[in-house]
């Protein structure tokens, strides 16, 4: 069940389109309209960051790499694979990560009217960051833009490490993501060395493949957002249908009063 069309819209809505989609859903799945009839409203915050999960899913792309990449550092240099430095480095990309998406989230806020306050901004970077490093349901949540609370960076030594990312995102992830060791960079230095024109071409494969997915998450997107349209406008189309009938009903009931009033003078 896709929550994005729920998610997705401006934040003074999102009652409006909970109430729509359950009854679209009532008579055809009734176990997932109540389960969507129970979900709140998120915080302006959160609101923010799934809009921006929308807007922009290049730019959540790369948060969701570097988070992986800060995480397993932190494994890595743990189990004495790799040094305290590469860690220092992988954290300091993860931190301008959620940099650019805070920005960003603060620019959705500033576009919709919401004030941006200091604890606003720091649940926002909190929530970035705790997704992006987050398990499979969080960082996939992140990906979709249908996070719906705030979340606490609980650590990276909390938890054991989490299960891998669905294929498809990791298919998108895989070209923004890091060698994971010394070894392997050299591995694949020697190989790119003696097949620069391979290597090249596979690295120009990647790329393009992950540009086509993030196109095709950005069209799901769109996909949603019109059929939210097309929907409000069903329903607009009805109310104005009804709005008509309204006055035509009152314009008769004023014809009628005036000529019962005509009546009383005659």
């Amino acid at each position: 069940m896709d929550l994005a069309v729920l998610y997705h819209g401006p934040l003074e809505d999102f009652v409006a389109r909970r109430t729509s989609l359950v009854r679209e859903l009532r008579s055809t799945d009734p176990a997932a309209a109540a389960l969507i009839a129970k979900l709140r409203k998120p915080a302006v915050g959160v609101w923010a960051i799934d809009q921006v999960a929308a807007g922009n899913p290049s730019l959540v792309a790369q948060l969701l790499a570097a988070g992986a990449d800060a995480r397993n550092a932190h494994q890595n240099v743990a189990a004495g694979f790799e040094r305290r430095e590469d860690l220092l480095a992988a954290s300091g990309r993860l931190r301008d990560g959620v940099d650019s998406a805070a920005r960003a989230a603060a620019e959705v806020l500033e576009d919709a009217g919401h004030a941006l306050s200091d604890e606003t901004d720091r649940r926002i970077r909190a929530t970035l960051q705790a997704a992006a490093t987050g398990g499979v349901a969080q960082r996939l949540a992140l990906w979709k833009g249908t996070l719906d609370r705030d979340l606490d960076v609980a650590g990276f030594g909390a938890a054991e490490a989490p299960d891998d990312d669905p294929a498809e995102l990791a298919h998108i992830l895989a070209p923004m993501r890091r060698a994971s060791s010394h070894a392997d960079e050299s591995a694949n230095l020697d190989h790119a060395a003696a097949n620069p024109d391979l290597i090249a071409r596979r690295q120009a494969e990647r790329d393009v493949a992950g540009l086509r997915a993030v196109a095709k998450r950005a069209r799901s997107a769109a996909d949603a957002k019109r059929g939210q349209a097309d929907r409000l406008a069903d329903e607009a189309r009805a109310a104005a249908e009804e709005a008509s009938a309204a006055e035509q009903a009152a314009n008769a009931a004023e014809d009628a009063a005036s000529q019962a009033e005509m009546a009383l003078d005659r």
